[in-house]
């Protein structure tokens, strides 16, 4: 496996309006409430169950929703083999996308239970995507590429 290194630049993304510093709460606090902005209310508030970090763990899929779909994120309750159910993205993912790369991610930040170390699954997740990424080094060339003409044509507007 290649490494990501520090010269390779990436995406920062700062919008954490809805997002909670659980730094300055005690361990394992839960909240309960809802922020009522449409396409930004975690499962939990939409079921009105207690969360904690769900906010931002959905708040990161639908930015990633919308970067690849250029559209809101809507979700869907969808039986489980196992009897119980899974949320996903009602829009799909083109098959020439890594299919099983993005749908590990929504399904298992749609889908966290209570009591998850989440950052164990940010850490897991990065990594399943670093993995991809250096399987192939034309892949970091090509994302760095876009990321330099999308800063220049931001430059430019």
């Amino acid at each position: 496996m290649g490494v990501l290194t520090k010269t390779v630049k990436g995406l920062c993304l700062v919008d954490w309006g809805r997002g909670i510093d659980l730094h300055l709460f005690p361990d394992n606090m839960e909240f309960k409430g809802d922020c009522r902005t449409s396409g930004f209310r975690c499962v939990e508030m939409q079921e009105n169950k207690p969360w904690t970090f769900q906010v931002d763990t959905y708040g990161l899929c639908v930015i990633v929703h919308m970067m690849l779909h250029n559209s809101y994120m809507e979700i869907d309750k969808k039986p489980s083999p196992d009897g119980g159910y899974v949320y996903l993205p009602m829009s799909s993912l083109k098959r020439y996308w890594k299919v099983e790369l993005w749908k590990n991610l929504f399904v298992k930040l749609l889908n966290s239970n209570p009591g998850y170390n989440e950052k164990k699954l940010l850490q897991d997740l990065r990594e399943s995507f670093q993995e991809y990424m250096c399987t192939d080094p034309h892949l970091i060339k090509t994302i760095s590429d876009l990321l330099a003409k999308q800063r220049l044509s931001m430059c430019v507007a």
